[in-house]
């Protein structure tokens, strides 16, 4: 490796944030992370149904970090519960989206297998903080509307998302 290469590898992620252009940067986090997000909602509401509750019971359950005696319990849709968990969600996929940025290869379509694997990776570390890390009133709550199978769908469908939206962008600026 020449000199150049090792400053690069040595500076890990911060190497990589400093070459990207930062309105570029969020402009793909948020793109990318509002399709993943809205993937996962999808795919939770679907999974929902074929599990015999209402699509909105999974994205109702995220707010039970605010009103922790009622939202595991709605199941109809609602501003109070549905809109505030569609929000909290959302803000969710977007955060994790900046993890996928940073993984992801610079032009995705070049290198799908490397994009595929950096959703994954990020979907796989998602699923990880968010059942395994924070405590049990920051969990997404959708474990309580949905089995195993189908959170596994859901973080799938996460992985998804990135993927989508990463292939579908046009070429760097």
């Amino acid at each position: 490796m020449n000199s150049s290469a090792n400053k690069v590898a040595g500076a890990g992620w911060q190497a990589v944030v400093a070459r990207l252009k930062p309105a570029c940067f969020w402009r793909r986090t948020v793109a990318s992370g509002s399709v993943a997000g809205a993937l996962a909602a999808a795919m939770a509401g679907c999974r929902a149904r074929a599990e015999g509750t209402t699509a909105y019971a999974p994205i109702n359950a995220v707010t039970h970090c605010l009103w922790p005696d009622d939202a595991l319990h709605e199941t109809r849709c609602s501003a109070r519960y549905t809109l505030t968990g569609l929000a909290i969600h959302q803000g969710a996929a977007v955060f994790w989206g900046v993890m996928f940025e940073l993984l992801a290869p610079r032009r995705p379509r070049e290198h799908p297998a490397a994009t595929l694997a950096a959703a994954a990776a990020t979907a796989a570390t998602a699923y990880l903080v968010d059942y395994r890390v924070v405590p049990k009133r920051l969990t997404p709550g959708f474990e309580n509307h949905l089995s195993g199978r189908s959170l596994a769908c859901v973080y799938a469908a996460i992985a998804g998302g990135f993927t989508l939206a990463a292939l579908m962008r046009r070429g760097e600026r």
